[in-house]
């Protein structure tokens, strides 16, 4: 506001005046026009008076150079001459008046005087001459620099308004305007240079172009019939002072170098104008004001959204802009005094930068005071009074900078710790959309990225895990929301991931404030608990049957039944080895899925040799052919806990021998397939039945060859053993059965195997 009302009076009281006229002389002399054919200045210039001789002239001469111009028939003469006074040779008017009348449409200009005692008086032409001529008032309006840029249509004493020079030949012609026919009796632009003299009806001269633009022709030449009598046929005429010496020339906005234009070429310059219609429009001071105080606003107000630089090329632009446009409208006669805007535009920059600066002081010292507070920023603020030597931004810019490098720390530190945290997290703000998120947010939603995650609808993002305590997540997610308490339940994935959400507000102060959502995966955990279930099922029932037999048979052998205590006894050793090596299995199963992998260099070939040897001697007590098919010497390196895969490989052997019928044949095998290495047991059993596939490494259950019925009437953990030790191992177990001719198991393992 303070610029907009100093840009006001700048425009109001003209206090840019001279740099304003600069701009609008610069214009006059740019946007030049065309001088007219029919208007031609008869010069009394330095050659008229070398030829004719001193000045004044007689005013025959003056007559004598009437009559060759009369012969031509012009449209109007002005005499520029102000000849008040009787010539002391009467015959001398009387030629003069008689050339006059026989002329007609001839102006003669008016001036006025004031006397040592202050009473103005008009000097009119003599009584002989006002006969014969047209008046028109002498009266040149100067700027305070002495610049002509004004004229005044009328001009005159307190009871006579006389016209312009240039309109009174425009009347006299029959060409004037009509609105320029008679002076205004309601004028603004009235002013008087005394009591006695009045002026009015202001008008900017547009100047058609630099002195010499007019055709001059030399009044000795006119005088000596030199000149062409078609020079001034129908043209207007006009007679009057060029040389320097006499001092009739004046500055003008198009003269350069301080080079004048004469009295009458300004005369004859106007005169086209007002013919053509052509005038120079500027703005009233009250529109100049109140324009320039609104562009002022409009400056200002864009600086609100811009940076520093860019305001001050902002303001540069606006201040360059005015002034090219104020010069560019020129040209349709347009002035718009520029440079009361310029300045309000080059003052708004300081004055806004230096309320800007105290807005961000104060800003700064806010946010110190209140980082201060902050539990991981250990910055001292110096006072006022007691601070250091130096720039006071400079020391709020420095303590907010070790302020903002120690949060920088601490966000980073929060950053890694979020990275390294075994959860997924997510951070949304008040509209549930995602600001914050780490890597294992990304692994549970699926996201290549956490970029990718960053400005997602949290709901959407969780819509495809189902709650348990709620239809949908956005109900969930406002409850937690409002909620003083963190908010917890549980979530399932189609695909079988469990996970136990956590959601809190961000911040309890606030009702509308964001969300952390904090999710563990509990898949394990489930899967865990799941095989308790199974194991407790086992105890109470695979493991109960056997010792609730053994009991029997002791209550059996106190009551005196009749088995004998051979028998008895071994009934009793039967089940107590069924019960031992139910647990064998399961310990054997526990310790595949627990035990880390000891990986070492194994020569598969060389193990296999040892678990054939190792179970030679079952096979032989059945009557079972057990062999290896490899060439001799034949070696398969790899790398693998050679344990489990012996362990898992006697398992295979035992089944094979176990239900191979007497006098039959175990082969087992190592070759190399698709990249694998491939352990292969077949036997000529009974083979395992087709709709008994489907359960053959499922824990807690026995497939028994060849009675598919009696799937459910014990455990089989010796191959889930084996299918836990292939996976862990990065391999797998295939098996190819033929029902009724045998079973061919597969153990795949990779060749460079360096799985842990």
């Amino acid at each position: 506001m303070a610029v907009m009302a100093l840009t006001a009076l700048a425009c109001w009281w003209h206090w840019t005046w001279h740099l304003d006229q600069a701009v609008y002389d610069a214009a006059q002399s740019t946007w030049t026009r065309p001088a007219p054919r029919d208007v031609v200045i008869v010069a009394i210039d330095e050659a008229s008076l070398q030829a004719v001789g001193r000045w004044p002239w007689k005013r025959a001469v003056h007559a004598q150079v009437l009559d060759q111009i009369q012969q031509a028939h012009p449209k109007a003469v002005l005499l520029d001459l102000l000849l008040s006074e009787p010539d002391p040779d009467p015959n001398q008017d009387r030629l003069l008046a008689n050339a006059l009348r026989k002329l007609g449409r001839v102006v003669m200009p008016v001036s006025h005087a004031v006397d040592g005692v202050g009473q103005g008086h008009e000097l009119l032409p003599t009584p002989v001459l006002r006969e014969a001529i047209t008046l028109a008032h002498a009266d040149a309006a100067l700027d305070v620099d002495g610049t002509q840029r004004w004229a005044y249509l009328w001009a005159g004493s307190g009871t006579h308004r006389y016209p312009h020079p240039a309109l009174a030949l425009l009347q006299a012609a029959g060409e004037a305007p009509p609105s320029l026919a008679r002076p205004s009796t309601t004028d603004q632009g009235a002013s008087m240079t005394s009591p006695y003299w009045h002026r009015q009806s202001p008008r900017a001269i547009p100047f058609l172009g630099p002195p010499g633009r007019i055709l001059h022709v030399s009044y000795a030449a006119v005088l000596r019939g030199e000149v062409s009598a078609d020079t001034f046929r129908d043209s207007y005429v006009l007679i009057g002072v060029t040389a320097k010496g006499l001092g009739n020339l004046f500055q003008t906005p198009v003269s350069q170098l301080d080079e004048g234009m004469s009295g009458v070429e300004i005369i004859a310059q106007w005169l086209e104008s007002l013919r053509q219609g052509r005038e120079i429009i500027t703005l009233p001071p009250a529109w100049h004001a109140a324009s320039s105080a609104l562009l002022i606003w409009a400056v200002v107000w864009s600086f609100r959204k811009q940076t520093p630089r860019d305001a001050l090329f902002t303001a540069m632009s606006a201040a360059v802009t005015a002034v090219l446009l104020s010069w560019v409208a020129m040209a349709w006669g347009i002035w718009y005094p520029p440079f009361g805007f310029v300045a309000g535009a080059l003052i708004s920059y300081p004055i806004w930068s230096w309320r800007r600066l105290e807005g961000t002081a104060r800003a700064l010292e806010a946010q110190l005071q209140a980082l201060t507070t902050e539990p991981d920023v250990h910055t001292e603020l110096p006072g006022h009074e007691h601070a250091p030597s130096g720039d006071f931004m400079m020391q709020r810019t420095d303590a907010l900078s070790q302020a903002t490098s120690q949060l920088r720390q601490a966000r980073q530190l929060l950053a890694h710790t979020q990275a390294t945290m075994p959860d997924a997290l997510f951070v949304a703000n008040q509209h549930k959309r995602i600001t914050q998120a780490n890597e294992q947010a990304c692994v549970m939603t699926g996201f290549s990225n956490v970029q990718a995650l960053l400005g997602q609808s949290l709901e959407e993002v969780l819509a495809p895990f189902t709650p348990s305590d709620a239809p949908e997540w956005g109900m969930l997610l406002d409850k937690a929301r409002h909620s003083l308490r963190p908010l917890t339940t549980q979530a399932s994935h189609p695909r079988g991931k469990q996970y136990l959400v956590n959601m809190v507000s961000a911040d309890e102060a606030q009702p509308h404030a964001g969300l952390i959502v904090c999710a563990t995966d509990v898949s394990a955990l489930r899967h865990a608990e799941l095989q308790r279930s199974e194991l407790l099922g086992f105890i109470a029932h695979d493991i109960r049957s056997p010792q609730a037999s053994l009991i029997s048979l002791v209550e059996l052998h106190h009551i005196g039944g009749e088995m004998s205590q051979d028998e008895t006894l071994g009934h009793v050793e039967t089940l107590a080895r069924q019960t031992l090596d139910l647990c064998e299995e399961l310990l054997q199963v526990m310790r595949a899925e627990t035990r880390a992998i000891a990986p070492a260099a194994t020569d598969l070939i060389a193990l296999a040799e040892e678990s054939v040897s190792e179970m030679q001697l079952q096979a032989t007590a059945k009557g079972i052919n057990l062999r290896g098919t490899w060439p001799d010497g034949a070696q398969a390196p790899a790398m693998l806990d050679d344990y489990l895969i012996h362990r898992a490989l006697i398992n295979l052997l035992s089944n094979a021998i176990k239900f191979s019928p007497k006098s039959g044949q175990v082969e087992v095998s190592v070759d190399q397939r698709d990249g694998q290495y491939v352990l292969s047991v077949l036997d000529q059993g009974p083979g395992i039945p087709e709709s008994e596939l489907g359960r053959l490494f499922k824990r807690y259950e026995r497939v028994e060859q060849g009675r598919p019925s009696k799937l459910a009437a014990g455990i089989g953990l010796g191959l889930v053993f084996i299918d836990t030790v292939m996976r862990r191992h990065g391999g797998e177990v295939k098996v190819h059965n033929t029902p009724g001719k045998g079973a061919c198991f597969e153990l795949w393992l990779p060749i460079d195997n360096h799985r842990s």
